[in-house]
């Protein structure tokens, strides 16, 4: 039985970066950068006031205080998107707005409520003295012509968004979206809003997984269930050898009906099945002829938990994202937690009290309780071994959100 990391290894070498394309930068938001974004122009482009106020030579204000004013000459304005055609020359400034370029001469900007009215007509009283450098942007000092603004293999959020933006970028570079077959199998299974009848369930493996999916990046592809028939799992498999992934929950343990495994093996070949792992030990990876095959658990939380330790960092990876693994933060327990002969994945709740990160499980940690990803912040990684792990002991952490 493969260890956590064993498995994902051999996962992980089979997933290589979809295909470029690009997209607008209102369509970017959330997507994996294909390639590193380089400034093509400097930030600030010129030198710029950080603040309402008047353009001046710093060095015609020595000694200005608010009883013993500087008085200079006004001699025009800037305002953003304008520049001054002139120059400061000794004794005069220019009114300037927040963003305007700084004029030739002019080595800082004296904010507007440290002045007031020159004892004569175009003139300004200077209260305050000024060092060079003063409410002035140097350009460049924000993003150097040529500099690595964004990394392949990063998300794009707001901020990314608004830096391509900046240096004048209208689309980017990012990795083609895997779809993602998922299908559900079990003659017990009926789509939810359909009437049950005796020993059925609703469907809800498929809806997670699907949601699971978009939350990791894919496009997901649900197929209709899967029936506890041979004849029917080849037929759903043969629909989903067009996606880049294909994941099923449910028919991978050792029961008569649990046919994944064969059919997988039928129709392309097993890598391995079963993982040390709890909840979600039944864990079968493959091919259906070149298509990579997760086959996950059928119980909700195995099935969750599985896909988070497995197919979501190979959907990261096939969308080319660096890391393709959630982060493991430290953690300390708020209450004892047995251990056993797996690794335990707990789903539990995180709180910060005292400058420490608590976990408490979400409650039972049954594999067939939904109710136990409800709220839950992160996986709690317990290792196999006898006994407990006692209330206050440092353990780590997957994050979930």
């Amino acid at each position: 039985m493969l260890s956590v990391e064993e498995a994902l290894a051999q996962i992980l070498a089979l997933a290589q970066p979809l295909a470029t394309e690009q997209v607008t930068l209102a369509e970017a938001l959330g997507r994996v950068l294909a390639a590193d974004l380089v400034a093509p122009l400097a930030m600030p482009p010129f030198a710029n006031s950080s603040m309402d106020g008047y353009a001046v030579r710093a060095g015609d204000l020595a000694g200005a205080t608010a009883a013993s004013p500087v008085s200079l000459r006004l001699i025009g304005e800037v305002p953003a998107g304008g520049v001054f055609a002139g120059a400061v020359m000794p004794g005069t400034t220019v009114r300037i707005f927040t963003g305007a370029p700084l004029p030739d001469g002019a080595d800082a900007v004296l904010e507007q409520e440290l002045t007031a009215p020159g004892p004569v007509a175009a003139s300004v009283a200077m209260q305050a003295t000024a060092a060079p450098g003063r409410n002035v942007r140097v350009a460049g000092s924000d993003v150097a012509l040529g500099q690595r603004l964004l990394a392949r293999g990063s998300v794009i959020h707001a901020p990314e968004v608004a830096m391509a933006a900046a240096v004048g970028a209208a689309s980017l570079a990012v990795t083609r979206r895997p779809r993602v077959a998922v299908i559900a199998t079990g003659d017990e299974l009926v789509a939810p809003g359909q009437p049950l009848g005796p020993g059925q369930i609703y469907n809800s493996n498929a809806p997670l997984l699907a949601a699971a999916v978009v939350e990791a990046g894919g496009v997901p592809v649900i197929l209709p269930v899967a029936r506890d028939r041979a004849d029917d799992l080849r037929a759903r498999f043969a629909e989903a050898q067009a996606a880049d992934l294909v994941l099923t929950s449910g028919g991978v343990s050792v029961g008569d009906y649990d046919l994944v495994r064969q059919i997988m093996d039928e129709m392309g070949g097993i890598n391995f099945w079963r993982v040390n792992v709890r909840p979600g030990k039944p864990l079968a990876f493959g091919r259906l002829g070149a298509v990579p095959l997760l086959g996950l658990p059928g119980n909700p939380a195995s099935s969750a938990v599985t896909f988070e330790l497995f197919a979501r960092p190979f959907i990261r990876a096939l969308l080319g994202a660096l890391p393709p693994t959630r982060p493991t933060i430290t953690v300390r327990l708020a209450m004892a937690i047995p251990r056993g002969d797996r690794r335990h994945y707990v789903r539990a709740q995180l709180r910060y009290e005292d400058g420490t990160v608590l976990a408490t499980p979400t409650g039972d940690q049954g594999s067939h309780r939904i109710a136990s990803l409800l709220g839950a912040d992160a996986l709690v990684i317990i290792a196999e071994g006898a006994g407990s792990i006692a209330a206050g002991t440092a353990v780590p952490a997957l994050l979930l959100r």
